[in-house]
C-alpha cells in the first residue's frame, strides 16, 4: 500500500517480466529493481563452445538479479569474456564446466583480485566439480601488500589544500572561458550583435555548437575538416579549443570531480551518478545557497540513498565549488537536453574530437578516473607542482582523516578505515591518547583499587607464596590472607594501619564497602560469592530507597563493586558465585549493608 493507504497499482494481467536473457542465452539485458536498463552484455562473439558459455553466461545473470550498477556487470563481463578467451587458448582448452579444476582456476585467476572475483558467478554454473566449488566459497584475502594500500597513501593537509586550490583554479578557468562564449552566444541570439560586428561571426558559429554540440563542418565522404569560414572566425585555434568554448574538458570535469571529493569525501561511484540538485531548501533556484544533494551508494544496500546540504558562504566553501561545476557543466546539458538526449548528470563535458556523439556524461566505466588523470597531466605541464599519485581513493581517505567527522558513512567505518589508517592523524593524536590512558588509569586505580589473587587452593605454603608474588605483599602477610587470620566481609586487608582512606599509622575506621577502592584489600577466589551476593542485594536495596538516597549513599559503591565484577568474572558466572553463598556469607553481607559492622 502507498504512505495514505491505498493500494499500490498492479501490473496489467498476463503481464510477464521481459526475459534478461536472449533466446540464445548469450545476450544479457539486466534491469536494475527500478527498472532502470543495465546495459546489453554480448557473449556471441566469444570463444568456446555454445553449451559451455550459456551455462556461464546464464550463472552471471543469476548473481547479477541483486546488482543495481552497470558498472558492475561492465566488469563481470569484461573478466568473462577475458576467462572464455584464455579458457579456449589453454592446454588441453577449457571447453565444458566440468574441467575448470582448482589447479586451472588457481593458476588462471594467480594474485589477480579482478579475476578471483569472478568465482562468485562460475561456481554457480552447473557443472562444476565440487572440490572446485568449495575451493572457491572459501574467503580469501587480497595479499597484503594490496590490501588498503591506497587508503595508507593519504595526503597531508597541506597537500590536499594545495590540490584543492589546483582543482578550483581548472574550474574556475573553465566556467569563466564558457561563461564569456555564453554571453557572446546570448547577446547573437538576442539581436544586439550587428552583422559585420566583431563578434557576429562567433555568435553565428557558437550558436551551431550549442544546438549540434559541434562545429560547421565540410560533408563531404572523404573530409570532415571545419570549414574556412570556422578556421577564421576562431582564429584558427584547432578543434579542441574551439569544441571546448561552450563544453567543459575532460581535464576540467577530472578538476571538478576532485574539487568535490576533497570538500565531501563522496566515492567516485558516488560522484558518477550524481544528478544536479532538483530542490534547493533556501527556495531560491535562481540563485541558491544553500544546494540539498542526493546520493546513491549502492554498496550500502537498502541505505544507498541519502541526501547532503552543500551551503555556499563564500569561496572556499562545498556549495560555492557546487555552484561552479553547475556552471561548467550547464550548456553541455542544454546542448544534450537539444539534441533528444537530456541528462541531469552534474558532470558532463565534450570529451573528445568529433561531434555531438562525443558530448557526454562520465557515469560509464573508467572515463572519470581517466579525465582525473589527465587534469594531473595538464595542471604539471603548466607548472603546478602536485602530491605525486592523485587518485580518488587517496583523495577520499585523505578528506575523510583531516575533516574531523564521518562523511557519507557511520562513525565505526570513519575511524576504523579512515582515521586508524592515517599516519598524520596517529601521529597528532598520540599525545592525546596517551594523556587519556593515563587519566583512565588513574581513575580506574581510584574507582576500583582491590585486587584479586584467584585459584588459591588451601592454607598451604604454595597458595601463600603465590598470593605474595601475585598481590606483591610480603610473604608472612600472605601466609595470613591463605589462613584467613585477616578477612574483611569482602576481602583481605593486608595493612589494617595505613588505609588508604585514613591517616598512616592509624586503625582504618571506614566502611567496608571503601575496600574495593583500597590498594591494601586483596580478594581470592573464597570471596567472590560474598561479592556478587553483595552486588545483587545492593541491586534490591536500589529500589527501597529514594533516588536521591542512592545517589548520595549507595551508587558509588554499586559502581565500584560492579566494576571488580566485569573486570574478575564473566556474565554468566554471576549468578552461580552468589547462589554459591552460604547462610552465614548472606548474613555478613546484610550485617555491612545495615552497618552493623561500621566501627
Amino acid at each position: 500500500m502507498s504512505g495514505r493507504g491505498r493500494r499500490a497499482t498492479l501490473p496489467p494481467s498476463g503481464f510477464r517480466k521481459a526475459p534478461v536473457l536472449d533466446a540464445d542465452g548469450l545476450v544479457l539485458r539486466p534491469v536494475s529493481g527500478a527498472g532502470k536498463p543495465l546495459g546489453v552484455w554480448d557473449f556471441r562473439d566469444s570463444p568456446g563452445p555454445v553449451d559451455f558459455r550459456r551455462d556461464l553466461v546464464a550463472a552471471l545473470a543469476a548473481q547479477g538479479r541483486g546488482w543495481g550498477s552497470e558498472d558492475t556487470y561492465r566488469t563481470n563481463a569484461r573478466t568473462l569474456r577475458l576467462f572464455f578467451k584464455e579458457a579456449a587458448a589453454a592446454e588441453p582448452p577449457v571447453t565444458a564446466t566440468g574441467q575448470i579444476t582448482v589447479e586451472w582456476w588457481k593458476k588462471w585467476t594467480g594474485e589477480i583480485h579482478v579475476r578471483r572475483v569472478l568465482a562468485a558467478v562460475v561456481r554457480r554454473a552447473p557443472g562444476v566439480p565440487e572440490a572446485t566449488r568449495v575451493f572457491m566459497e572459501t574467503p580469501r584475502r587480497r595479499p597484503p601488500a594490496r590490501r588498503g594500500q591506497r587508503r595508507k597513501e593519504a595526503h597531508t593537509r597541506e597537500e590536499l589544500k594545495t590540490i584543492r586550490t589546483a582543482a578550483a583554479a581548472t574550474v574556475r578557468a573553465g566556467r569563466l572561458r564558457i561563461a564569456a562564449n555564453t554571453a557572446v552566444l546570448e547577446r547573437w541570439r538576442a539581436g544586439a550583435i550587428e552583422p559585420g560586428d566583431g563578434d557576429w561571426a562567433v555568435g553565428e558559429v557558437l550558436n551551431v555548437l550549442a544546438r549540434t554540440g559541434d562545429l560547421p563542418r565540410y560533408r563531404s565522404s572523404n573530409d570532415r575538416s571545419v570549414t574556412a569560414f570556422v578556421e577564421r572566425t576562431l582564429g584558427f585555434e584547432g578543434n579542441v579549443a574551439s569544441l571546448t568554448r561552450l563544453f567543459a574538458r575532460p581535464d576540467e570535469i577530472g578538476a571538478a570531480a576532485v574539487l568535490l571529493i576533497v570538500h565531501e569525501a563522496w566515492n567516485l561511484s558516488v560522484i558518477k551518478k550524481m544528478d544536479v540538485p532538483s530542490w534547493w531548501p533556501n527556495a531560491d533556484r535562481a540563485d541558491p545557497a544553500v544546494h540539498q544533494v542526493d546520493t546513491d551508494k549502492a554498496r550500502r544496500g537498502r541505505r544507498r540513498y541519502a541526501s547532503n546540504i552543500l551551503v555556499d558562504v563564500g569561496e572556499g566553501s562545498s556549495g560555492r565549488a557546487l555552484r561552479h561545476v553547475l556552471e561548467l557543466t550547464a550548456q553541455a546539458r542544454a546542448t544534450l537536453d537539444l539534441l533528444g538526449r537530456p541528462t541531469a548528470r552534474l558532470l558532463v563535458g565534450h570529451r573528445g574530437l568529433g561531434g555531438g556523439e562525443n558530448l557526454r556524461d562520465y557515469a560509464i566505466g573508467n572515463a572519470l578516473d581517466g579525465a582525473i588523470r589527465r587534469w594531473q597531466q595538464q595542471a604539471r605541464a603548466d607548472g603546478v607542482v602536485l602530491p605525486q599519485r592523485i587518485h580518488a581513493q587517496a583523495l577520499r581517505h585523505s578528506a575523510q582523516a583531516h575533516h574531523g567527522r564521518a562523511r557519507n558513512n557511520n562513525q565505526t567505518t570513519h575511524e576504523r578505515d579512515y582515521q586508524l589508517l592515517d599516519k598524520e592523524v596517529r601521529d597528532a593524536s598520540r599525545g592525546a591518547v596517551e594523556l587519556g590512558l593515563a587519566q583512565a588509569l588513574a581513575s580506574a586505580r581510584q574507582t576500583v583499587a582491590m585486587r584479586l589473587v584467584d585459584r588459591v587452593d588451601g592454607d598451604t605454603e604454595e597458595a601463600a607464596e603465590f598470593v605474595a608474588k601475585e598481590a606483591e605483599v610480603d610473604i608472612e602477610v600472605a601466609r595470613r590472607i591463605v589462613s584467613g587470620r585477616l578477612r574483611t566481609p569482602v576481602a583481605s586487608c593486608a595493612d589494617f594501619l595505613n588505609s588508604d582512606h585514613g591517616a598512616a599509622g592509624t586503625p582504618c575506621a571506614v566502611s567496608f564497602l571503601l575496600c574495593f577502592a583500597c590498594r591494601n584489600a586483596v580478594a581470592t577466589g573464597r570471596d567472590l560469592p560474598r561479592i556478587a551476593y553483595l552486588h545483587q542485594a545492593l541491586e534490591s536495596l536500589r529500589s527501597a530507597v529514594t533516588p536521591a538516597v542512592w545517589a548520595a549513599d549507595w551508587a558509588a559503591h554499586h559502581a565500584r563493586i560492579g566494576d571488580f565484577l566485569t573486570t574478575y568474572t564473566t556474565t554468566d558466572s554471576r549468578p552461580r558465585l552468589a547462589a554459591a553463598a552460604d547462610e552465614s556469607d548472606r548474613e555478613l553481607i546484610h550485617a555491612m549493608l545495615e552497618r552493623r559492622l561500621d566501627p
